[in-house]
């Protein structure tokens, strides 16, 4: 008996420190302490954001020029596996060959009379808009501003018959290394890439 309450007495004094413990834990941040927390997460943000917007522009850049670059391979690799001339060009099924690269569209078709434009009687083969937003500009020159007629030999030519070269280049409106990259048709009908620095702009090529 006397065990029991000895023990009990001893209880007491115990619960009473841990509640007042946790009484002190539970006192919540100071306004001190809430400001600080503040100015660090300000901080924190003002760091992050300028490098969220780089890598969209990085990501947007890349996933359109590659995607533009695959259709013109495909192009090129469908005149000559099945012998027929194959062009490329912006457009969609509807208009033809519009060549507003802003519109953000392109088609590739068989092109019977090789004239350049989608007919009647032309197979569309494939009609993509490409993964490109606000801030990513294309333009092109020579033949990227009607159409390009990739020929059986893999030759690329205008719809006329004459040799084809020219540029279409995909730029970032964004202050990012090599903010533009450009796919070059050249005299084989190859295209290669080219990177190039503009310094957030994006000049016509």
């Amino acid at each position: 008996m006397q065990t029991r309450t000895m023990c009990a007495e001893h209880r007491k004094p115990i619960n009473h420190r841990l509640r007042r413990r946790e009484g002190k834990g539970s006192a919540g941040f100071t306004l001190l302490e809430l400001l600080i927390t503040l100015a660090v997460a300000s901080v924190l943000l003002s760091v992050a954001i300028p490098s969220f917007e780089t890598i969209y522009a990085r990501n947007h850049l890349a996933t359109s020029s590659n995607q533009l670059l695959s259709a013109l391979v495909s192009a090129r690799q469908m005149a000559i596996t099945r012998n027929v001339s194959t062009t490329f060009c912006a457009g969609n099924p509807d208009a033809g060959c519009h060549a507003d690269w802003q519109a953000r569209e392109f088609i590739v078709f068989v092109d019977a009379d090789r004239d350049g434009e989608l007919d009647a009687e032309d197979e569309l083969k494939m009609f993509e808009r490409f993964s490109a937003s606000e801030v990513i500009e294309v333009s092109g020159n020579g033949p990227f501003r009607k159409s390009i007629v990739f020929r059986p030999t893999g030759l690329a030519q205008w719809p006329g018959g004459a040799f084809a070269a020219g540029r279409l280049r995909v730029c970032a409106a964004s202050a990012l290394p090599s903010n533009t990259t450009d796919l070059v048709l050249i005299g084989s009908g190859r295209v290669v890439t080219e990177q190039h620095d503009f310094d957030g702009n994006c000049p016509a090529p």
